[in-house]
């Protein structure tokens, strides 16, 4: 059975969701979809329209492949294309929704899309993916973990498959890692399973929107990304974090539209409305978005907010190996997802590409380090850094103590291995403490340590 779906798309078609239902009747036992358009590149420049299809059964949905060249997808009862669910395929009313996530002048785009609908099974062509390190098993119990929270395979816009998503995390040597496709989750079951208990694979999802990207942490089940008419951001973040999930804003400060359409975050109600993790260091540190985004960080830190702050590599292949990324180090009670989670929420973590820290700080009557609460008053701070991740012997870089967006100290890490300083805080200070080259680059980054009425762990 064949169904063609015709439509056309002009400038204002874009950042907008274009559904078209169709009918599954009973007995199918596989859906596949072909989707053209025409023209496929405005005919100027090099940057291309950008379409998605989104697939919705009676029981929800069926997945998406973001920003993705093939675009006809397959789903049957136990197999389905990169980035959509196998499943029953329910008799009733479907949707596929265009995602118009990118549209360039002169704007006018015609499309079509043809909807079969059959009677026999598809299988995977290919050979069941078994785990890679059967024989390995993770480091377990308190201590800190490093691990990174956000990157692609093919089942969205990477060229990593799962397998090779998971062994690019072995070779960085990672103790935990996040797979954060856009819009969809088809891709966790497999690398979980290939992961065995060798590693920690945090569940994710990147909400890919027209207006921003959100990393969501520990979400097993598919996840609304689209904000319509009648719904807002704040309000998709809050009931995922009701549902509790760890909600990071992605590379706030990134290219927008046309480079990157919808990576810049522009959502006026998230600023950072109920959102307290930010990406301040998104791929390599040299990006021209990652020092607006730590001090869009600090600005929200100084207006109160007590933020969390986060790296995340946004893989999607494998980098050169002089692309300096920054990996999360995180203190947790164990290496799984719950504490890994457990310990990003408290702050207990720092960014680096290399550098061993410690942050922590005394009053008369307590102590607390990264993401904790202070009395005001006398406060000590101690500050460490030592040889770290793959031998990176900080030597050469210079410590910087910042207080509310200011520098407030500085030393020299090749003169020493730790210092102590001595102040006078008050409310609503806060305190984290940087590693900058001679450059002004970024190598390590503390979680700060807030001064309130109330003191301890946050959550």
């Amino acid at each position: 059975m064949k169904q063609e779906i015709y439509g056309h798309l002009t400038l204002d078609s874009m950042a907008t969701h274009v559904p078209h239902n169709f009918k599954v009747p009973d007995g199918t036992k596989t859906l596949r979809l072909e989707f053209t358009h025409t023209p496929e590149h405005p005919g100027v420049g090099n940057i291309p329209h950008q379409l998605s299809i989104s697939v919705y059964g009676p029981n929800g949905a069926r997945g998406t492949r973001h920003n993705n060249d093939d675009q006809q997808p397959i789903i049957s009862t136990n197999w389905a294309s990169p980035g959509y669910l196998s499943g029953p395929i329910e008799p009733g009313e479907w949707t596929v929704e265009l995602d118009v996530h990118r549209i360039l002048p002169p704007g006018s785009v015609d499309y079509q899309i043809n909807v079969f609908c059959e009677n026999d099974v598809t299988d995977s062509k290919g050979p069941k993916p078994v785990p890679m390190r059967p024989d390995s098993v993770r480091r377990r119990g308190p201590g800190w973990y490093t691990g990174d929270l956000h990157g692609h395979t093919y089942h969205s816009d990477g060229d990593f498959s799962p397998a090779e998503f998971l062994e690019e995390a072995w070779k960085r040597g990672y103790d935990f890692v996040a797979l954060t496709d856009h819009n969809t989750q088809s891709a966790v079951p497999e690398i979980t399973s290939l992961a065995g208990e060798a590693m920690t694979i945090l569940g994710g999802v990147e909400l890919t929107t027209f207006n921003g990207h959100a990393v969501v942490l520990g979400v097993s089940e598919w996840t609304e990304w689209r904000v319509k008419d009648g719904s807002s951001m704040s309000a998709l973040a809050s009931h995922l974090q009701d549902r509790g999930a760890l909600y990071i804003i992605a590379h706030p400060k990134s290219e927008g539209h046309p480079i990157c359409t919808g990576c810049r975050w522009a959502f006026s109600d998230m600023m950072p409305g109920p959102a307290r993790h930010v990406e301040v260091w998104n791929r390599g540190w040299a990006g021209s978005h990652n020092e607006p985004g730590l001090r869009q960080f600090y600005k929200w830190l100084n207006e109160g907010f007590r933020m969390v702050a986060s790296s995340g590599t946004d893989s999607h292949r494998p980098m050169p190996p002089e692309v300096r990324i920054g990996s999360n180090r995180v203190y947790a009670h164990d290496n799984t997802q719950h504490e890994i989670l457990a310990g990003l929420r408290r702050g207990h973590c720092f960014v680096t590409s290399g550098p061993e820290i410690s942050f922590t700080a005394e009053t008369e009557d307590s102590k607390a380090s990264m993401g904790d609460l202070v009395k005001p008053g006398q406060l000590k701070l101690k500050m460490g850094w030592s040889v770290g991740l793959n031998g990176f012997d900080p030597s050469d870089l210079e410590a910087v103590l910042i207080k509310n967006n200011e520098a407030f100290g500085r030393w020299s890490c090749g003169d020493h291995e730790d210092s102590e300083f001595a102040t006078i805080s008050e409310e609503a200070d806060w305190f984290t403490l940087e590693l900058r080259d001679q450059k002004g680059d970024l190598h390590a980054l503390s979680n700060p340590i807030f001064v309130g009425q109330q003191v301890g762990t946050w959550r």
